[in-house]
């Protein structure tokens, strides 16, 4: 892979055409000739997104010869919430959970449609399809509004055999291993959609209930080797004295059951493998796939044993860290890592950027688009509001830059527990520094709670 601190000129040239695009043709009515200049230059858009998905690019070739070969590995890619249906509502909407209001996994009917990507994709004239995971908390009964074709389930940890399905309308279990299933079906829609004629692009979202509990593998791959993991510093950690007492207690997460956790996700992963070079396959065949602009990600990491806590919902590396590529040949740089900090809330102004389309002004979109050059951002926010699922863990909020990251532990509105650490000197976050009783090592705490309080008010432009 070629390795570059900058995106290249072919990036900025994509982002001008688009741009001015987006200026030129978006207020002209639809039976202008611009605007069906604009609409033919429109490209298709993927999004694939895993759930719980920390790593494993490893044992997904297809994804990789894709993604990283074919297009752009965003190297510190974070997601706004380490927690199912918060995360996948930033993903709709480019909005931060404090500002979509999808807070915990109950809340899914809070979710303001009208301010989605489906919906401005839906009423752009796309052609939309959702197949796979929608939000945990989802009416099973309802349609996703704004999708024309979608078969769809709600949790994971039902997601794999036998899953309880809306496809178009109709609700049933189907017995087909629901990965296998979402390829069936993105494909069924690509036929469709390339058969429909009118230039009509596409929109499609695809979300397998890999790799989550409970782990299941398809068939084939049930005893599949996975490469070998040896853990790292944090799954080593003796003293954890200066986590949250709720970590401290919760610390029964070894490595032996770490090792086995991240075995059986790979080997999920593997049948996602398979679906991602399907569905390329497929667009491949349709020559569509030069003109799609795809997206791979997760929902959230997970933690195999780190600091002796195990799954998601906490601020830390492993929990919100996250695989994020992008494709658009000819539009984004081909085998390039960006070491930039990108969030999944930079997904839908991407998106918006590209179709040569503006958000709504009654709902700002937090996230900045991934095709402008000038947008890096220096610092990456995070959040999380307790659950009622997992009440032991408190609300939190984090800041994140490359030297350091700053997190606060609320009890409604009081901060009970701070932590610091030295991403340069301590990257694995064994060392909290604000837990010492020594104010000469606190680095940039003082700053960085100031900074962290505006963030958690942020809203459009003024969002980290």
């Amino acid at each position: 892979m070629v390795k570059r601190t900058r995106r290249g000129a072919a990036l900025a040239a994509g982002a001008a055409v688009i741009a001015t695009v987006g200026v030129s043709f978006y207020f002209f009515s639809s039976n202008t000739g611009e605007s069906i200049q604009r609409r033919s230059q429109r490209p298709n858009i993927l999004i694939i997104v895993t759930d719980d998905q920390r790593g494993g690019l490893g044992v997904m070739p297809k994804t990789r010869r894709i993604f990283q070969h074919g297009g752009t590995d965003f190297s510190n890619a974070f997601v706004s919430d380490p927690l199912c249906c918060p995360s996948r509502a930033s993903i709709f909407t480019g909005s931060y959970p404090h500002n979509h209001h999808v807070e915990t996994e109950e809340q899914a009917a809070n979710l303001v449609q009208a301010s989605t990507i489906q919906r401005y994709l839906h009423d752009d004239g796309y052609e939309t399809g959702i197949f796979g995971k929608y939000l945990n908390s989802w009416n099973i009964k309802k349609r996703p509004p704004y999708f024309d074709r979608w078969s769809i389930f709600t949790l994971s940890k039902y997601g794999y055999l036998n899953t309880p399905w809306n496809a178009n309308g109709k609700v049933s279990r189907i017995p087909t291993y629901s990965t296998t299933y979402i390829s069936q079906q993105a494909r069924s829609f690509l036929r469709s959609t390339s058969t429909g004629g009118g230039h009509k692009p596409w929109f499609l979202y695809l979300a397998p209930a890999a790799p989550h509990f409970p782990y299941t593998p398809a068939e084939k791959y049930a005893h599949a080797t996975v490469p070998k993991w040896s853990g790292d510093p944090a799954t080593s950690e003796r003293d954890r004295s200066d986590k949250p007492p709720f970590v401290v207690a919760k610390r029964n997460v070894t490595l032996r059951m770490g090792k086995a956790i991240r075995r059986k996700q790979f080997r999920t992963l593997m049948s996602v493998d398979d679906m991602v070079g399907e569905v390329f396959r497929q667009l491949s065949r349709l020559h569509e796939a030069s003109n799609t602009l795809a997206f791979f990600t997760s929902d959230n990491g997970y933690l195999w044993g780190e600091h002796g806590v195990g799954g998601k919902d906490f601020p830390y590396t492993e929990s919100i860290q996250v695989p994020l590529l992008e494709r658009w040949p000819g539009h984004v740089p081909a085998a390039t890592a960006d070491p930039h900090f990108v969030s999944n809330v930079d997904i839908a102004p991407t998106i918006l950027n590209a179709a040569g389309l503006r958000a709504d002004s009654r709902y700002p979109m937090d996230g900045r688009s991934l095709l402008d050059q000038t947008a890096a951002r220096k610092r990456l926010y995070a959040e999380y509001f307790k659950d009622p699922k997992f009440p032991r863990v408190l609300s939190w909020a984090s800041l994140r830059t490359r030297s350091y990251q700053y997190i606060e532990y609320y009890q409604g509105t009081n901060v009970v527990f701070r932590e610091y650490y030295n991403l340069k000197t301590d990257p694995w976050e064994l060392n909290n520094v604000l837990a010492d009783g020594d104010p000469k090592n606190d680095g940039h705490a003082g700053r960085a709670a100031i900074l962290l309080r505006r963030a958690r008010a942020c809203q459009g432009a003024t969002c980290p």
